[in-house]
């Protein structure tokens, strides 16, 4: 059996048919095959890998590569991503049966060097590579060296990338995937080759029961921790333990982190986990674990829960790899490279993805649902009101983001907006949510605007609720058409007290952040000069006293990030609190709220 993916750097064109085999095969323990993952190289000719994220990548020179592949079982084919050129944008995902079946991998491509990268987006079954074939003439070369760190992740669904192309929970195969889950997105901003041992389902215990297993289900072969020395750990699992007594899945994860420790002793080991789809979410408490643990290289994050109550996308899986990048870079100093896909997490209090221009691999854009029926994003680089795009609704379609908010929050909204026709109408909601962000709203604003047929600026302003049964945890934007109408949409912009836009239009003044946050134990200050000057950066606690100043002095115009230890004037560790981060730079001045919890 063959197939055929007839490539180039443009795209791919998939197709079943037959063709001649390569002139010259490559044996896959070929040295210069680079292998990423847990791989079962007992018969080196025949390797093998079951959990998602392994890979295989392959440099060349030449027109054309095939590989010769089996994965999947019996009634199930294993989906790869297929990457040539490190265009990600072009990828395509295959899927790959288990009998061996060669696959023309790229063909008529410029007769130069060339990179092919294949990944495994589901856990099926084995992925069997049986050989490589070039076109007479081309070679392998030696690959490019590998990323400066290694990230070893265990988790559930969410790490397993469940509905990962999807906005509603669709559960195919062909929906799931782990390169573009935030296992992948995180690395590769990080400079990280990373293993990810994750599967549906999987409580902390189960996936302590399987992290040291080279395949699912299987006590044999057991994984070589040394084949892999990871410089960081994380661990994202907890969800399905919800239920149980807290003081057992603390028991769960103490028992996991001590066997992690001694697998990982030199690594940086972390705790991260969503908040706000759950009263007994472990985010409640996994700083407790970290704290009961009195280990120096060990750390806990946490990221929002802001996709109902279903799994994340794309574009959420790339909010969550942004804190968790924030989070590694805070604490361990590591550098950043730019992210490869567009995240749906608002930050300081904005929107995400305000004015529309980015786009996820899988279609969403940050407002669901994307597929919804009257929702489109449109394409109108002469008339839309900034950038190339804008958001369309029509006859009583909607489209909504929620963010993450707290009790007694103002948030103010400023958007663009214009009808098909003068007269119609859109109704602009804000409401606020508690830790179960699914259920019903503590509270609703609602504006009806009439609008003409020219873009206008409007603007709402409402104030999370205070001293409700449960916190405020979530705020949530819902554009509706009214019947009849057409709605477009642009330039969204939500703007806290405790936080500034950072999407959309940049702004004429600097601009201050700080993450992760809440943190622990230092947080990374970033801020924006739109001019040379001097700047004063001081932390002050609730009572308005200074705590410690970061940094004094003449900057140019740029952006700059500065690390507070959570540290006083002293060198004394502060107490677990809320404090505020307070720039002074000639005219302008910003603060911002930041949470140290210990």
């Amino acid at each position: 059996m063959k197939f055929i993916l007839v490539a180039s750097i443009l795209g791919f064109l998939a197709a079943l048919v037959g063709s001649p085999q390569a002139a010259i095969s490559i044996d896959p323990s070929d040295p210069n095959i680079l292998y990423t993952g847990r791989w079962d190289s007992s018969n080196p000719s025949q390797p093998w890998s079951y959990w998602i994220g392994s890979s295989i990548i392959v440099e060349f020179e030449g027109v054309g590569i095939e590989a010769s592949m089996g994965a999947g079982d019996s009634g199930r084919p294993d989906y790869l991503r297929v990457i040539v050129d490190d265009d990600l944008a072009n990828s395509m995902k295959i899927p790959v049966p288990l009998t061996a079946t060669t696959f023309t991998l790229a063909s008529g491509l410029t007769d130069t060097a060339h990179k092919i990268e294949i990944i495994k987006e589901t856990d099926i079954g084995r992925w069997t590579l049986y050989s490589l074939g070039l076109n007479d003439g081309d070679s392998v070369v030696p690959p490019s060296p590998r990323p400066a760190h290694k990230i070893a992740f265990f988790g559930d669904s969410n790490l397993a990338g469940y509905s990962l192309e999807s906005e509603q929970n669709e559960s195919g195969d062909e929906l799931r995937g782990s390169h573009f889950g935030y296992a992948g997105v995180a690395s590769r901003i990080l400079d990280a080759e990373y293993q990810n041992i994750s599967r549906s389902g999987a409580t902390v215990s189960s996936i302590h029961g399987e992290y040291d297993l080279v395949e699912y289900g299987s006590d044999t072969p057991i994984w070589d921790f040394s084949q892999f020395p990871a410089d960081v750990v994380v661990v994202n699992a907890g969800a399905n333990d919800v239920g149980r007594p807290i003081h057992k899945i603390k028991e769960d994860y103490h028992a996991f982190l001590d066997d992690l420790r001694t697998t990982h002793p030199g690594a940086h080991i972390m705790l991260y986990n969503s908040w706000g789809w759950s009263y007994g979410e472990p985010a409640n408490f996994i700083h407790e674990v970290i704290a009961e643990r009195n280990d120096s290289n060990m750390s806990w994050a946490v990221f929002p829960w802001i996709f109902e109550q279903w799994h994340g996308c794309e574009y959420d899986h790339a909010g969550m790899a942004g804190i968790l990048a924030d989070h590694l870079t805070s604490t361990l100093g590591w550098s950043q490279k730019p992210r490869d896909v567009m995240s749906g997490f608002g930050k300081n209090g904005n929107v995400a993805n305000g004015s529309f221009e980015e786009v996820a691999p899988f279609g969403g854009y940050g407002w669901r649902y994307y597929t919804d029926p009257g929702v489109s994003r449109v394409y109108d680089p002469a008339g839309a009101h900034g950038g190339d795009f804008h958001l369309r609704l029509s006859s009583g379609a909607s489209s909504h983001q929620p963010n993450p908010a707290s009790d007694g929050e103002t948030f103010t909204l400023v958007l663009w907006l214009r009808g098909g026709q003068n007269g119609d109408e859109v109704d602009v909601t804000m409401d606020f949510r508690d830790q179960e962000m699914w259920t019903t709203p503590l509270q609703t604003e609602t504006e009806a605007i009439s609008l003409t047929t020219g873009w206008e600026q409007y603007s709402m302003t409402a104030t999370a609720p205070v001293g409700a049964a449960n916190p405020v945890f979530h705020t949530r934007v819902t554009f509706t058409a009214g019947e009849g109408a057409i709605v477009d949409i642009d330039d969204v912009g939500m703007s806290s007290p405790t936080g500034i836009p950072v999407s959309g239009p940049l702004p004429t003044v600097g601009r201050l952040s700080a993450s992760p946050n809440p943190f622990n134990p230092s947080i990374n200050i970033e801020f924006r000069l739109p001019e040379a000057g001097f700047v004063l950066l001081n932390v002050y606690d609730v009572s308005g006293r200074r705590v410690a100043t970061i940094t004094e002095g003449h900057y140019q115009k740029g952006i700059f990030s500065k690390r507070w230890n959570g540290r006083n004037f002293y060198g004394q560790e502060v107490g677990s609190g809320t404090y505020f981060a307070r720039i002074e730079a000639g005219k302008f001045s910003e603060t911002r709220k930041m949470v140290l919890i210990r």
